[in-house]
């Protein structure tokens, strides 16, 4: 049986984090519902690395956003 996992990385503005997971605890139970056996909200702290494009880059997030 194999094994995979979703992810979704999205830019969210510092100042509606707390709103945003929020809104994520509640689609936890949704997500599982439907099949996700876990399911994780993270915040990017240190996205800057040298030499690769940065999550900022490819998500052209915007002035005061990090990665969720």
């Amino acid at each position: 049986m194999g094994r995979y996992g979703d992810g979704f990385v999205i830019p969210v503005r510092k100042d509606r984090i707390e709103d945003y997971r929020r809104i994520a605890e509640q689609a936890a139970p949704i997500w599982k519902e439907y099949g996700a056996l876990d399911y994780w909200e993270c915040v990017g702290d240190d996205l800057d690395v040298k030499d690769l494009v940065t999550f900022p880059q490819l998500a052209r997030a915007g002035r005061g956003e990090v990665g969720g």
